[in-house]
């Protein structure tokens, strides 16, 4: 075929029938409505969309995502970090050298300056903008003839050219909650504000700060929404076209593992992605390391994430990058819609105590139901619940994150298996080809929780079985067959009293008669692994006794 020929090709546009239809036959009887699902949001999310989904979202929304930014960049802004003041300006003034745009600096109780120190300080402060937490020491702002940037924790200063005004959309996501939620607190404390505040004001010295995870797109149209329900909330005030203000994002720390840290790379990368797409103005990406301590290399790596996208994607020349997206703009519009309304539910609340306090409520469901997916492994977080590595070794104390961590149960686990070893074995039956699956199942469900398995000779006779357990000194088996050969030899194992506790891998119909013949449990897919990781932790600690011995 020639060029021309190409050119003058022309294909018959599908449509989205023909395309269910197709969907439809490859499910092999499965309903279409099988590919979709439900977000921790409750947002229904579909497995296409189309222009048909463009037809109920205004340009409105477009218009004031992009109007809110009065430029396509962002500023990099890796936190200082260090024991004494000394290091935190060595450390400031590395990171400027090495591609930051601002100085963002945290203020602790152990941090002593002396007046030298404060001097060169403060002449940093006068040439670059700042992202500063002073929330323990709020007098230490006086210290400083010129500051312009951000302040969280200034109280009542007035501090010429500087942002004191702080909405805070990070607590509530450190607590577990949705993006829902966290968008609904920053609203409460706008109006909260409002009531102590002019909207110019709040408009002039206000800023909010958001946790950007890893859920990609939702973490992208949270920020997008954020400017729409900005827009709502002027016009409630009666300012018709209120200013935007600045949007600090920070990547999440709830997905971080000290388990395979080395993973958090990718989850940093992919949270400081959606932050930049999403249209942050100040952008802060967490080494991956920040659950022991950070060291030069790891900090270089989180901002060379941001200085990449810069140097390599151009995203900084663009926008709204993801603006016009079918799905992003649908769950723009979606999150909108559910945020606002809860907000208005909220505010029918006698005081904003007790808005808050239901708030919270919600919050700490949608946590519970990040960990019971989680648990299930409806949720991956590769190294700690799938994949894990039975190497590693929580060695180094934990610094406090101030986020709920969705790995910190692993991790109990594992500490706790450390301390309290269960000599665990498989014990496999039928051929290699019958039991492999459901043998590397366990085993590797088995690591998950801190438990590495040896794996016994197949096909063990039961005295050749309890024999292998005595040389081998096993705590703990795992009974792992094909659903025939499970039925058939598993009474007689129970019969023969296996001196160890013994489970069986998989469901099975006779499981209540095991049970009652001494069986001690069972491991299977979609079962809580916390749950069967403290039962096992329960018998390493000889906290409940073997029947069966």
């Amino acid at each position: 075929m020639t060029i021309q020929e190409m050119k003058q090709t022309k294909f018959k546009e599908a449509t989205l029938a023909e395309w269910e239809q197709v969907a439809i036959k490859s499910l092999k009887g499965k309903s279409l409505d099988s590919l979709s699902t439900k977000t921790l949001e409750e947002i229904i999310l579909k497995p296409l969309y189309s222009l048909a989904d463009m037809q109920e979202i205004s340009n409105y929304q477009t218009d004031k995502v992009r109007s809110a930014k009065q430029t396509s960049e962002w500023l990099i802004a890796q936190q200082a970090t260090g024991k004494t003041s000394e290091d935190i300006l060595e450390d400031i003034k590395d990171s400027l050298a090495k591609g930051n745009n601002i100085i963002h600096y945290k203020l602790e109780t152990h941090h002593q300056w002396d007046n030298a120190q404060l001097e060169e300080l403060s002449t940093l402060l006068q040439q670059h903008p700042v992202l500063l937490d002073i929330s323990v020491d709020p007098i230490f702002i006086h210290k400083f003839k010129t500051i312009k940037g951000a302040v969280k924790g200034a109280g009542n200063t007035e501090v010429p050219n500087t942002r004191t005004l702080y909405l805070d959309g990070t607590s509530i996501h450190q607590a577990g909650g949705d993006a829902v939620s966290e968008l609904v607190s920053v609203l409460l404390q706008a109006d909260n504000m409002a009531q102590k505040n002019s909207i110019e004001k709040i408009t002039e010295k206000a800023f909010v700060q958001f946790s950007v995870d890893t859920n990609f797109f939702m973490e992208i149209a949270k920020i997008r929404a954020f400017r729409i329900l900005w827009k709502a909330f002027g016009e409630a005030q009666g300012q018709e076209d209120i200013n935007a203000i600045p949007v600090h994002t920070e990547t999440s720390l709830r997905s971080f593992s000290a388990l395979d840290a080395t993973v958090n790379i990718l989850r940093a990368a992919n949270s400081t992605l959606a932050a930049v797409l999403g249209g942050a103005d100040i952008v802060t990406s967490h080494p991956h390391d920040i659950l022991t301590n950070a060291n030069p290399t790891s900090k270089r790596i989180a901002r060379n994430m941001q200085l990449v996208l810069k140097e390599e994607t151009h995203i900084q020349r663009v926008i709204d990058a993801s603006g016009g997206s079918y799905y992003i703009e649908t769950l723009t519009k979606q999150l909108v819609e559910k945020a606002w309304a809860l907000f208005l539910e909220l505010m029918k609340e006698n005081s904003i105590e007790s808005a808050e306090a239901k708030l919270n409520e919600r919050v700490a469901y949608k946590w519970e139901e990040q960990l019971d997916a989680l648990a299930t492994r409806k949720k991956s977080l590769i190294g700690t619940n799938v994949y894990a590595n039975p190497d590693d070794s929580l060695i180094f104390k934990l610094n406090e994150s101030g986020y709920k961590r969705l790995a910190e149960p692993f991790e109990q686990l594992r500490q706790a298996f450390l301390n309290n070893p269960l000599k665990t074995a498989i014990f496999p039956y039928g051929l290699l080809k019958e039991y492999k699956a459901r043998m590397d199942f366990i085993s590797g469900y088995l690591t998950c929780i801190g438990l590495t398995t040896t794996v016994a000779p197949e096909n063990l006779k039961p005295f050749d079985l309890q024999k292998w357990i005595d040389e081998n000194e096993i705590d703990y088996g795992v009974f792992v067959g094909n659903d025939e050969q499970t039925a058939g030899l598993i009474p007689a194992l129970l019969n023969e009293n296996i001196s160890i506790p013994l489970d069986v891998a998989g469901k099975s119909e006779e499981y209540e008669d095991w049970l009652e013949a001494g069986l001690n449990g069972r491991i299977f897919a979609g079962q809580s692994l916390f749950e069967k990781g403290f039962e096992l932790l329960a018998l390493a600690k000889k906290e409940v006794s073997n029947d069966n011995a």
